[in-house]
């Protein structure tokens, strides 16, 4: 084979590779949007449901809707960062960890 031949097959697996990579970076991304949605879906459900069963002035509806708030706050953060970090799942387990807190502070433990 001449030089010429190995420099287009060099090429052309070069573009599947970064085509490839590029994939790879979407699914990721996708999967971190995935994560934080389908968590965050969970964690407010519970919280609207501790909210109604409560009755809005109750000290439970209080600490729920003040979670909810927290977490909701920084959800468009998390949303954007994953779209920007090189990890994008890196963002979505930081995301839970915050999460978690703010539902510690509030008197939830379901999450561990």
């Amino acid at each position: 084979m001449a030089v010429d031949q190995w420099q287009d097959r060099i090429e052309a697996l070069e573009e599947k590779v970064t085509r490839l990579q590029s994939q790879l970076d979407l699914r990721a991304k996708e999967l971190a949007y995935l994560y934080i949605h389908s968590n965050w879906t969970l964690i407010r459900w519970y919280l609207a449901r501790e909210q109604d069963q409560s009755g809005q002035g109750s000290e439970t509806y209080t600490r729920a809707k003040t979670a909810e708030t927290l977490i909701d706050r920084q959800l468009t953060r998390n949303l954007r960062g994953v779209h920007f970090e090189p990890q994008a799942m890196d963002v979505a387990y930081r995301w839970r960890i915050e999460t978690t807190a703010i539902l510690k502070e509030n008197g939830y433990t379901f999450f561990d």
